[in-house]
């Protein structure tokens, strides 16, 4: 083949490669979803939402705290050439000291059958893994060790194409709680203050929230402050400390020398 010759073949080699790569780009961008995994963010979200409400009428249990997260949402990578987004969120679990399996143990056995939910123990039961699948692609999914008191579980939509319009919005979380007006009054705090809220729906009816507030400075290292009279916090430590208020969850955390706290209502509420 002549020099001019093998120019003309890698041209036409080369364009229709870039005819090939038009018509990807145009599927991706025009196709409907074919699989599930293609389904958008929009439509994850509410999922995601439905996942997050069976999970913590599963975790409530008056032997350990609850906080819900806020719902996340972002950027993510599907391939190395497509961008998506994804959306989050987390129900942290404070337990007693040794009670992180049973704590996964009895979140795997209060969602539901077909979430297939289980935890795993390896290294002589050292290190847990939790699994469930809320079905749509959304899992749930928490990795911690036996003496942990601080147990995050995720809800997680996965990596989705960014169309469709991703509601952020809570629902109503509901009146402000006595527990939350009583802890900031212990702690010297305003007790009239706005509290920000996170809130999913139960599965049920009704909502499950988290109030939120700034409480001021304090050294968490001179221990809990609040505490109710007989009520022994769940975990207490230089970072914070929680504690059950009657059926609410409270988390006091130090930051930088300043409280914030948090009361958890949930759908048993």
């Amino acid at each position: 083949m002549t020099a001019n010759g093998r120019l003309r073949t890698a041209a036409v080699v080369t364009a229709w490669i870039a005819v090939l790569l038009a018509l990807s780009l145009w599927s991706v961008r025009k196709d409907p979803p074919t699989v599930a995994e293609q389904r958008d963010i929009g439509q994850a979200v509410p999922e995601l939402r439905r996942a997050t409400g069976a999970l913590i009428a599963a975790a409530d249990d008056e032997r350990w705290v609850l906080r819900l997260g806020e719902l996340r949402i972002e950027d993510c990578s599907i391939t190395p050439v497509r961008s998506g987004r994804a959306a989050s969120r987390d129900l942290t679990v404070i337990v007693p000291e040794g009670d992180a399996r049973t704590a996964l143990e009895a979140v795997a056995a209060g969602l539901p059958p077909g979430y297939h939910a289980a935890v795993t123990a390896v290294r002589g039961g050292t290190r847990l893994s939790f699994y469930a699948d809320a079905g749509e692609f959304i899992a749930i999914d928490a990795a911690a060790l036996s003496a942990d008191q601080i147990v995050t579980v995720r809800v997680d939509s996965g990596c989705r194409p960014s169309g469709g319009t991703a509601d952020v919005a809570d629902p109503p979380a509901g009146p402000v709680p006595a527990a939350l007006t009583a802890t900031l009054t212990a702690l010297g705090a305003d007790a009239a203050v706005t509290p920000r809220t996170r809130a999913v729906a139960c599965p049920d009816g009704g909502t499950a929230a988290t109030f939120v507030a700034d409480a001021g400075s304090h050294d968490a290292e001179d221990g809990p402050v609040g505490v109710p009279d007989g009520t022994v916090p769940v975990w207490a430590d230089a970072g914070g400390w929680a504690y059950r208020m009657g059926s609410a969850s409270v988390v006091v955390t130090a930051q930088g020398g300043r409280l914030q706290v948090s009361v958890t209502t949930t759908c048993g509420q």
